[in-house]
């Protein structure tokens, strides 16, 4: 099993670069999972095609010392958005290149102005108000945490905020039936698929609750 993984896991990281090239025609989380692995990827296996694969991508991104993300809008206040921030930590430390940590700067800032729930919830975006997504814990808590530990004097208010974030998610869409979360939970119970007396979605997403288990272990 040891021998394998790497073997299957840069076979899979190998065909993606030969089919796709590099990730760069949006600012977009799926991009910032298929870096993920490759960071864990160069982490096994000492190859640096896979860090250069993580690097070359964000560098047209973030162009220039100004920090400023091509493609992203903070506005939006768009949960997704803040999960290649964890790439933006990964390549400060590797690099030192400052670039990088102005650009994470501009996802910590967003962070600080995220709408939230009247208890505090993250809104998984400004065009969902109101609505707390499984999706939004793996998109935005690792990285907030990550920042926190690495560059806040006093961490301890971050970190209880990230798990205030977790504790939210979970009792606002724990199904009592199941045992499983619901994917999403609409306060003011005004979507067409929120429950009128839960808020809770309909459905139980197995997708979501990888995001979930996903941002719990990252």
């Amino acid at each position: 099993m040891k021998e394998f993984l790497p073997k299957s896991a840069a076979k899979m990281a190998d065909c993606l670069m030969k089919r796709y090239g590099l990730l760069t025609s949006r600012w977009s989380y799926d991009y910032g999972v298929a870096w993920r692995g490759m960071e864990a990827l160069y982490a096994m296996t000492g190859e640096k095609k896979y860090f250069d694969y993580i690097k070359d991508a964000m560098d047209t991104f973030v162009t220039d010392e100004s920090g400023a993300i091509r493609d992203y809008t903070l506005d939006e206040f768009n949960l997704d958005y803040i999960c290649n921030g964890r790439q933006l930590l990964y390549l400060y430390k590797a690099t030192g290149d400052k670039k990088y940590l102005r650009a994470a700067d501009v996802l910590r800032d967003q962070l600080r102005r995220q709408p939230r729930t009247s208890d505090g919830g993250f809104w998984h975006k400004k065009c969902y108000p109101y609505q707390m997504w499984l999706d939004g814990l793996y998109m935005g808590t690792p990285y907030y945490a990550r920042y926190a530990r690495d560059f806040e004097d006093d961490p301890a208010a971050s970190y209880a905020d990230v798990i205030k974030q977790f504790n939210l998610v979970a009792q606002h869409t724990l199904d009592d039936h199941s045992g499983l979360y619901r994917h999403g939970w609409d306060e003011k119970r005004a979507q067409i698929w929120a429950d009128k007396t839960t808020g809770q979605s309909q459905h139980v997403w197995g997708r979501a609750l990888g995001w979930y288990t996903m941002a719990l272990v990252d």
